[in-house]
């Protein structure tokens, strides 16, 4: 019984120890990603979802997302100035790639103080231009900067016509 009492005040104490800069909620954002839109290139006002679009950063094996509505987040590479991305559509025929690759362009990090143990997050700006292409391309046409400075994913900060 004595044990129990002793593991109670231990854990009580133990408890009571603790600040709340010593827990990082779930929900705590941290450095936010580039949320893009993607827009009809005939009717720029309507919104179109480039279905099963495959998303991967260059020179990483895994695929980032497979796409399915009109808008995606990724996350910039901030130990540089910029982040490429191939975006991969899904041809008519198996031998066919259809694929541009995309450079995001950012600068001006800030890195942002949250709490103790959750850390630091960033804030970045996107250059003009955001995005430079590389190669030939086959479904982006053009893009505009809707947010220049990446604070949160609440808005999009892109529209990328297709």
């Amino acid at each position: 019984m004595s044990k129990n009492i002793l593991c109670l005040l231990f854990l009580a104490l133990l408890v009571m120890g603790c600040e709340k800069d010593d827990v990082c909620n779930e929900g705590t954002p941290g450095t936010p990603r580039v949320v893009i839109r993607f827009y009809d290139k005939d009717d720029p006002s309507t919104l179109k979802s480039p279905s099963g679009i495959k998303v991967k950063e260059v020179n990483q094996e895994n695929l980032y997302a497979i796409l399915s509505s009109d808008y995606i987040a990724i996350p910039m590479d901030l130990s540089k100035t910029f982040t490429r991305y191939v975006f991969i559509l899904p041809a008519s025929t198996a031998t066919l790639t259809i694929a541009d690759t995309l450079q995001f362009n950012h600068s001006n990090r800030k890195d942002i103080y949250s709490r103790r143990a959750c850390g630091y997050s960033a804030e970045y700006v996107l250059n003009n231009p955001a995005i430079t292409t590389t190669g030939s391309l086959s479904w982006y046409v053009r893009s505009t900067v809707q947010l220049d400075t990446i604070r949160n994913e609440e808005q999009a900060h892109l529209a990328i016509y297709h």
